[in-house]
């Protein structure tokens, strides 16, 4: 039978009324709200406050002892009216106060006790205030100082010196509340400040830094900060130099596959007061083409080179006789095969196509035309370094072959024994005194071997040649470039009846950057020519040219050139001086096209009478180029 439930009798129910009443007005006594000027009344119950977190603690222990509030004008709760402001996220921010310790050991062994003989410490709890510096230019507000906390009473005992967890420690009964420690500054500043809209914040009383580009220092601004500019405001600065940032007109090229094209074709017409170079000869206009192309590899081991020039001339006056329309072409092709780090195999290709020069002794009389002759050659070699020093072998092979000449009557004449072979060996011997000077030290040899063993006077034109030259190659103070030799050049022929050959010789090429406007070039040739005079072995013709650009302007270019050749005529005893002076100007008006103008003088004098001459020559034209 199911037991009964006693009811609770008037008495009963009165007792109980009673002592709620008595112990929920204890409760409310014993609480006293903390002073906190900033606490946010909608602040979410379980956060809590910053200086009184919530904890879970057992029935029979009491809360802390009342707090004291932060400094005014720096806060920790929601409100931000007339407090610093903190930008960016910092660490552990959004975090709770409360937390749940997972590492399930016991709270008094987490307690670490003092020494004995050392005097009590206060705990000191581990607050998440982190206080800000003012920005530049601003002061921030002084942190007042709390009252000194009241003394704990003497039956309770002070909490250990090294709690693991502070802020758990300062919550014990009788924990005294340490004042807070001076600002800070902060190790991690946020990265980007955006003071002016900080100081329109309600209540910021900040003022508006100046902008700092950089501290000030000794060394200038910062690497990869614009160069100040000392000039008074609203000056530009100069332009640089053309040197400095390169011709802003040179030609970009085309690619194609590994190599770089740059081809070019110059359209010119011009007058010649005497272009048949004759004592007297009759003036004409002329009309010049001359395509161009360079080629340059783009490769990271061996290399190859080319350079391809021609002209064609054609002379409107139909008196001049014989006709001086006439090709020219010259083309270079330079190779490097890297076969190891000091190994190289050295190739060359060279063709060239002309005609004799006008008032040339070697031209019959009654031509209709000149006679056009080919040359093609190629060049074998290898060079090889030991340390500095350098040794480079060749081996050459060229073929002239000339055309029949045309006659005024309509009859051609044979130039076959003019036809001729020549092979060459060249050995040169360098050394590195210096990374911009490598003296050397070469020998040529070469032999000519005609298709005729007899010319059309009977005389047999084969011979022999060797020339020592001793010279230096040089790159020297970044303005200095290219090589000159000198030496003794000699050739014997195979006829007794012709004289041998011999002088001085002068070979190769300088430029000098004289300033950045200003270039110089230095050339000198030496060569021993070929002749079917009677008598006469063949002509021992010397050149010196030089030239020197200056730039007015980047697109206006000034050239002035003068030169010097000397022909003698070995057997005939005939000498002629050869002058010339050029001056020209060379306009940009695009990168792709540019305007030109030369005039130029040329004389002659000779110790033979009747061959003297002198011409003048204007020339326009334009420069087309990708």
């Amino acid at each position: 039978m199911p037991r009964r439930r006693r009811l609770l009798s008037g008495t009963g129910l009165a007792a109980l009324a009673f002592a709620t009443l008595v112990l929920g007005a204890a409760t409310a006594f014993a609480q006293t709200p903390p002073f906190d000027s900033s606490t946010d009344l909608l602040a979410p119950p379980l956060q809590g406050e910053q200086n009184n977190p919530p904890r879970f603690r057992r029935p029979n222990e009491q809360g802390p002892p009342q707090q004291q509030a932060p400094p005014p004008g720096l806060f920790t709760a929601p409100s931000r009216v007339g407090a610093t402001p903190i930008y960016g996220s910092p660490p552990a921010f959004g975090a709770g106060n409360t937390g749940f310790d997972s590492t399930n050991t016991g709270r008094r062994k987490r307690l670490v006790q003092a020494p004995a003989d050392a005097a009590p410490a206060q705990a000191q709890p581990e607050s998440t205030f982190v206080p800000v510096p003012a920005l530049s230019g601003a002061v921030a507000p002084a942190a007042v100082k709390p009252p000194p906390p009241a003394a704990a009473a003497p039956d309770e005992a002070a909490p250990p010196a090294a709690d693991v967890e502070p802020l758990k420690a300062a919550n014990r009964r009788g924990a005294v509340i340490p004042p807070l420690p001076e600002p800070l500054p902060v190790s991690n500043p946020p990265a980007e400040v955006y003071p002016e809209a900080a100081a329109k914040r309600p209540g910021a009383t900040l003022p508006i830094p100046p902008p700092i580009l950089f501290e000030p220092s000794s060394s200038g601004p910062p690497p990869g900060a614009p160069p100040l500019n000392t000039l008074p405001l609203g000056t530009a600065a100069l332009r640089p130099l053309p040197i400095a940032t390169g011709d802003p007109y040179a030609p970009l090229g085309l690619r194609a596959g590994s190599f770089l094209l740059y081809p070019a074709i110059e359209l010119s017409s011009g007058y010649d007061t005497n272009p048949a170079h004759v004592p007297g000869g009759p003036a004409s206009p002329f009309f010049v083409v001359a395509p161009e192309l360079q080629v340059q590899s783009d490769w990271d081991r061996h290399s190859l080179t080319a350079n391809i020039v021609g002209t064609y001339t054609d002379y409107s006056n139909d008196a001049l006789s014989p006709s001086l329309n006439r090709p020219y072409f010259d083309s270079t092709i330079d190779g490097r095969i890297d076969v190891l780090r000091d190994t190289q195999v050295l190739l060359e290709n060279r063709v060239l196509v002309s005609t004799d020069n006008p008032g040339s002794p070697n031209l019959i009389a009654g031509l209709a035309k000149l006679p056009i002759f080919t040359t093609v050659g190629g060049t074998l070699g290898l060079a090889q370094e030991f340390n500095r020093f350098q040794i480079t072998v060749k081996g050459t092979f060229d073929r002239s072959v000339y055309d029949n000449s045309l006659l005024t009557n309509g009859e051609t004449s044979s130039n076959a024994d003019r036809d001729f072979n020549q092979y060459g060996g060249i050995a040169r011997f360098a050394y590195e005194l210096d990374p911009g000077l490598k003296p050397f030290v070469e020998i040529d040899a070469d032999e000519r071997i005609h298709d005729e063993p007899f010319d059309r006077n009977g005389l047999q034109r084969d011979s022999t040649g060797i020339s020592g030259l001793a010279g230096a190659a040089v790159d020297l103070f970044g303005s200095l470039t290219g090589e000159m030799a000198f030496g003794y050049l000699e050739r014997n022929y195979k006829d007794p009846t012709l004289p041998n050959i011999g002088g001085v010789v002068a070979d190769g090429s300088l430029i000098w950057q004289a300033t950045a406007l200003t270039t110089a070039k230095l050339t000198a040739a030496s060569t021993v020519n070929e002749s079917i005079l009677p008598g006469t072995s063949g002509s021992f013709s010397r050149d010196v040219n030089l030239q020197v650009d200056h730039s007015f302007l980047w697109r206006l270019i000034g050239t002035v050139a003068a030169g010097y050749g000397h022909d003698d005529y070995v057997g005939l005893g005939r000498q002629d001086n050869r002058y010339f002076v050029s001056t020209g100007l060379t306009y940009k008006l695009s990168r792709e096209m540019q305007l030109k103008g030369t005039v130029r003088q040329d004389w002659l004098t000779s110790n033979v009478s009747g061959v003297a001459y002198a011409a003048t020559s204007f020339l326009t034209g334009v420069r087309l180029q990708p």
